[in-house]
């Protein structure tokens, strides 16, 4: 039940709004006025806007007539009124006779008379009266306006009678029979798309994908997004056929084509409104389809770029592509719903040239008063995007070292070694060492006495190292066999063997303890102890006296 509640309420406030956008001065329901004499109502000093509207017959725009804002009503419906007094009294084959006579301008000394429009032979009534404003609309003088407006009206007049012969009514019956068919079979097609769609989303849904991949879910969050535009598409044409059916089918006839016109006066803005809606949905949801074909594109291509596929790596690359497309979409959005506001406030004869003027200075005021946080928001993003380090890295930032637990737009918040949180503005962070991105490496210098065999103390290095890559245990966070480079110095407390353990990110702490330990026990084992600081004094009895 409550599926159709919220677009049929949403629908109806649009109805009400629109009438609120309703022109002044303009007849609402395009209802007729009593007659009255119009003559002399005009203004002629030319400080009141003069605007102009459209004079139906059966449905059909047959002439424009311009006044003053505030009179055209009246006078707009009064010439609708004679206009179908007309039509209601000849209804013959015979058009009546349109005769003309000058009516004087008494408003304006010496101006050009007006003309008076009248209709019938024996007691001719006064249809309409020509004024300077419709010459001036169309940039004719007054004789010839008049002239274009019988020839417009007994065309008009013509064609309403023609439309009313019975060979007319049987084409455009076929016609409209025609139209409701193929409304009802692409009602059908709409209905059947949708019933497909449905079934395909319980599938899913009765079996759901846990644990996935990145790669994987960015697909199925792409075909749900795909899946969302088919299915308003399929809605739009099942409602959208039965409805524009309808619509077409009113203006087939003259007996109704005139509902059509009240239809389209107060549905227009609804419908603009409902239609810039609609695409601007369809739209955001095409491009979060196209975010998630992008990522799944750099998702593709972060895997590899990873040596080894662990869970922690995982979890950080669905971190980034989350972040990535959390930010993408947000913008997307954004620029999609200020062009759709744009073109409402285009379609209702805003002008959105200050406005667009007024945005630029407004943006280019809140860039200056804001830089800092839109520079911490840039370099923020660049980070996640460039996956320079994530949360649970262990990154060096200037004087600050320690672990990543929390990452956003904005700001760095690092729990350094006595377990301090320290924030960083993303905008602060230049230069970064990550200490834990994809894989690690223990870098260990131990020392060995002078007086010690060196080819005994690497033999005893390369043992402790190779034994332990061997259990299974250490096994798992040592990714290659490490590697003895040899004697890289020598300094007060003897010769410094280097040695590399390369290893899972953020394990290489955890394998140097344990090597050291290991080594410590081999060490004793083979007689070779860890020299301390040694200091060498000389002795000299050959020293100059001082002097004085």
């Amino acid at each position: 039940m409550k599926s159709w509640r919220s677009p049929f309420i949403i629908f109806f406030i649009t109805c009400l709004l629109s009438l609120g956008l309703q022109r002044p001065g303009e007849a609402f329901f395009g209802l007729p006025i009593p007659e009255g004499n119009l003559e002399g109502i005009l203004p002629t000093n030319g400080k009141e806007l003069i605007v102009d509207r459209c004079v139906y017959l059966d449905g059909h725009c047959i002439f424009q007539v311009a006044a003053p804002r505030s009179e055209l009503s009246t006078r707009l419906n009064y010439i609708q009124t004679q206009l179908n007094r007309v039509k209601q009294i000849y209804d013959s084959p015979e058009i009546p006779e349109i005769q003309v006579r000058p009516v004087g301008d008494s408003d304006t000394p010496g101006a050009q008379n007006n003309i008076e429009i009248q209709v019938g032979d024996e007691a001719p009534f006064r249809l309409m009266t020509v004024t300077r404003w419709d010459a001036q609309l169309h940039g004719e003088d007054i004789d010839s306006r008049t002239q274009q407006l019988i020839d417009q009206i007994q065309a008009a007049l013509t064609q309403a009678q023609r439309e009313r012969t019975p060979e007319y009514l049987k084409e455009q019956g076929a016609i409209a029979i025609g139209i409701t068919l193929l409304a009802l079979i692409l009602n059908l097609v709409g209905r059947r798309w949708r019933h497909r769609l449905y079934k395909r989303q319980q599938w899913a849904m009765e079996f759901p994908k846990t644990a996935t991949p990145i790669a994987t879910q960015l697909s199925q969050r792409q075909s749900n997004n795909l899946q969302e535009v088919e299915m308003r598409l399929s809605q739009l044409l099942q409602g959208g056929a039965i409805a524009a059916a309808l619509f077409i089918n009113l203006g087939l006839f003259p007996q109704t084509r005139i509902f059509q016109v009240w239809l389209l006066t107060i549905f227009k803005y609804p419908l603009w409104l409902a239609l810039i809606a609609l695409v601007s949905y369809l739209s955001v949801r095409l491009s979060y389809a196209l975010i998630a074909k992008v990522n799944q594109l750099l998702a593709d291509g972060a895997l590899e770029a990873f040596t080894f596929i662990t869970q922690e790596s995982n979890q950080r690359l669905e971190l980034r592509v989350q972040t990535f497309s959390q930010v993408m979409r947000s913008i997307a959005t954004l620029i999609i719903l200020i062009i759709a506001l744009l073109v409402f406030l285009w379609s209702i004869n805003i002008d959105i040239a200050p406005i667009l003027a007024g945005a630029g200075i407004i943006g280019l005021a809140v860039s200056f008063a804001a830089q800092n946080l839109l520079k911490d928001i840039i370099n923020g993003f660049s980070i996640i995007l460039e996956d320079q380090y994530a949360v649970g890295d262990v990154i060096n930032v200037g004087a600050v070292t320690g672990l990543v637990e929390n990452i956003n737009l904005r700001i760095t918040q690092i729990r350094d070694a006595e377990g301090r949180l320290i924030t960083i503005p993303n905008g602060e962070v230049r230069i970064v060492a990550n200490l834990s991105n994809q894989w690690s490496r223990a870098d260990l210098n131990i020392p060995i006495p002078y007086n010690i065999d060196v080819d005994l103390a690497l033999k005893v290095l390369g043992e402790v190292a190779q034994k332990m890559y061997e259990e299974k245990q250490w096994r798992s966070q040592i990714i290659e066999p490490p590697i003895v480079l040899g004697v890289d110095n020598f300094n007060e407390r003897g010769m410094v063997i280097k040695l590399w353990i390369k290893t899972l990110p953020l394990k290489q702490w955890e394998v140097a303890r344990e090597f050291r330990r290991r080594l410590a026990i081999a060490l004793n084992q083979a007689g070779i102890t860890i020299p301390a600081l040694q200091n060498e004094v000389w002795l000299r009895s050959d020293v100059p006296p001082k002097l004085g």
